[in-house]
């Protein structure tokens, strides 16, 4: 079975104390005894031969006498002797004599024998070693130098461990009182490591379950020495970290009051293209709640399905300041958001953010500055639209003068009577181009002076009056013409423009559908945040437009009809549609091989009931009306 250690310092102190302890008095016990039996066994040696020899010397007298009684009293007093086991005198033959004790045989072994002819040759002591491992000693008794017997004598074997077991026994007590105060020591000592300790035990435990929570400190100082000194150190950090936690803290309060209420959005990427802090401006941006944004990448906001360029040209500059490591700044970005159809505009910064120079996280400020780059194209549009219109105005004033000369010198011709009928008839042909000259002149300068009549217009009657221009433009194409007009739908406006706005729409159309297809028309009423209205939808299956074309048809000067476009249909339009309060909604499918018919255009327009006032009627000067309709 595999004891484990102990885990508390008390416990490994105690058990650090008895192993140390044992193993400190197991050596040294080890020596010590082992040092005590050898000198035991020197000292009894030593004591063996001394008393041999004393037995001997008191043994010569009766040996040599033949005195019997002399003998029994020595043997008598050797029987006394505590420390001789027994004895046994024998003559030089090895005849026993006297024998002192009941445990050593009368006789003779045959080892002992072997000594006899030493014996009688050497007076000196031997000592042998009996076949139960006792030491016996050996001395011839002489005298006049002849060998008068021999003295056979063994000592008690238990006074050679009876020393080194009594400094055994002393040596067990003082371990014993010597383990027991130091496990007495530990005991008293040991609290005043193992308290402080449990104490910042807990409290840390406390802490790593509640980073937040620092209610155990400060820690009471309970002991005065290192680890008493380590609480204090314990208590003085954890205070300190309490001082920069506040002061962190405070400073996040101050960002994310901020960045809620900066009047433009803030974010930061990890490297991963996560959001790891946005606020709530930007998250408004981009139509998804804040909490949303946190851990995921801008394109993981989007549906399934829907335009992922904004997220792509957002992920492609944060990476470009993640390898480069510059800011961008001011980078104007534009799109469609999932869920908008308008498209936006947005002024963006990135920066990184680095921590001990490494780039940990990329910074973004973005403002939605569509309105202003609306406002912007609005201005510049507006001085295009001056610029063509004060070149209009000189254009049509300049040929409005020759014009009228060469439509009298054509009247003459034709009403002199004495030119041929072939002249009459080029006559006629150069008025008749005449006439459509002079209105085109006429449109151009009404492009940019407003009518002062304002009148209820029947919608129906307009629309089939312009298709009735462009019959002849319908047939050759085998254009289809489908009509679906409410009955009575009238509309207050200037029926000129109105006239002209739709001759635009439906001519474009008819241009866009080469090798015919179908022409809808659409007009009925409608409800648009509450206010009434009239709808006009205008729909071919035409090539239709990319996008970047799209946003462009209604800028001055700019076709895609390479020989026979102006560029100013549909901006007058647009001046049009201004001009009655209208908005137009335009969708444009293009087309991705020849005669694809889910290509195509859809205008749909909203004509406000209220677009223009019904206010107190102008009358026209003389001049005005005359220039209205002089050509």
């Amino acid at each position: 079975m595999r004891l484990s250690a102990p885990r508390s310092i008390m416990g490994q102190l105690i058990g650090g104390t008895v192993i140390v302890q044992l193993l400190v008095f197991s050596i040294f016990l080890f020596f010590s005894v082992r040092q005590q039996f050898r000198d035991g066994k020197a000292h009894d040696r030593n004591r063996l031969q001394s008393q041999t020899g004393i037995i001997a010397g008191l043994l010569a007298e009766p040996l040599t006498d033949n005195d019997t009684d002399l003998l029994d009293h020595v043997f008598r007093a050797i029987q006394l002797t505590t420390t001789i086991k027994s004895a046994r005198v024998t003559d030089a033959q090895g005849n026993t004599l006297r024998i002192s004790g009941t445990d050593i045989p009368s006789e003779l072994t045959p080892h002992e024998r072997k000594l006899l002819p030493l014996l009688n040759r050497n007076e000196h002591y031997v000592r042998m070693r009996q076949d139960d491992g006792d030491d016996e000693g050996v001395q011839p008794v002489v005298t006049a130098g002849v060998v008068r017997g021999i003295v056979w004598m063994t000592q008690d074997n238990q006074l050679v461990t009876r020393t080194p077991v009594t400094v055994l026994q002393s040596l067990l007590i003082y371990a014993a009182c010597a383990l027991f105060g130091n496990l007495l020591l530990v005991y008293m000592l040991a609290p005043t490591m193992t308290r402080p300790l449990r104490q910042l035990s807990l409290a840390t435990l406390k802490v790593q379950h509640d980073p937040n929570d620092l209610s155990p400190f400060p820690l009471p100082v309970v002991a005065r020495n290192e680890a008493g000194a380590l609480t204090a150190s314990f208590n003085a950090m954890v205070n300190e970290i309490a001082l920069q936690r506040r002061g962190t803290q405070e400073t996040l309060n101050l960002l994310d009051a901020m960045l809620s209420g900066a009047p433009i959005g803030f974010a930061f990427y990890d490297r991963q293209l996560r959001y790891v802090r946005i606020n709530e401006r930007l998250a408004a941006m981009h139509g998804v709640p804040m909490e949303k944004h946190i851990g995921r990448r801008f394109r993981d906001l989007i549906p399934r399905g829907a335009s992922t360029r904004v997220a792509d040209e957002v992920e492609r500059l944060v990476q470009r300041v993640f390898a480069t490591g510059e800011a961008i700044a001011e980078y104007q970005l534009s799109g469609v958001l999932p869920g908008d159809e308008a498209r936006r505009t947005w002024l963006v910064s990135y920066f990184p953010v680095t921590v001990n120079d490494d780039i940990r996280w990329v910074g973004v400020i973005a403002s939605e500055v569509t309105q202003r780059v609306q406002a912007e194209e609005s201005m510049r549009r507006s001085e295009k639209q001056a610029a063509a219109g004060r070149l209009a105005a000189s254009i049509a004033h300049e040929i409005n003068n020759p014009l009228e000369a060469v439509s009298n010198l054509l009247y003459l011709i034709r009403s002199g009577g004495t030119s041929s009928p072939q002249v009459q008839e080029y006559a006629a042909m150069a008025q008749q181009e005449l006439s459509r000259v002079g209105e085109i002149t006429q449109q151009t300068l009404r492009f940019y002076r407003q009518p002062s009549h304002p009148a209820d217009v029947r919608i129906v009657d307009i629309l089939r009056s312009v298709l009735v221009l462009h019959n002849g433009r319908m047939q050759s194409p085998r254009i289809d013409v489908r009509l679906r007009f409410a009955d009575n739908l009238v509309l207050f406006g200037y029926a000129g423009e109105l006239r002209q706005l739709f001759a635009n729409l439906i001519g474009n159309a008819i241009d866009a559908m080469p090798n015919g297809g179908t022409l809808h028309l659409r007009a009925r009423l409608a409800w648009v945040d509450g206010r009434r209205g009239v709808r006009i939808t205008v729909a071919d299956n035409g090539v239709g437009m990319s996008e970047s074309v799209r946003e462009r048809i209604f800028q001055p000067f700019f076709t895609t009809k390479e020989h026979s476009g102006t560029g100013l249909g549909l901006w007058a339009s647009e001046e049009i549609l201004d001009r009655h309060h209208a908005c137009a909604l335009v969708r444009s499918r293009r087309a991705r091989f020849e005669n694809d018919r889910s290509s195509g255009t859809v205008f749909s327009i909203y004509f406000p009931w209220d677009g223009v006032p019904r206010g107190p009627r102008i009358v026209q000067s003389a001049a005005q009306v005359l220039a209205d309709h002089v050509v």
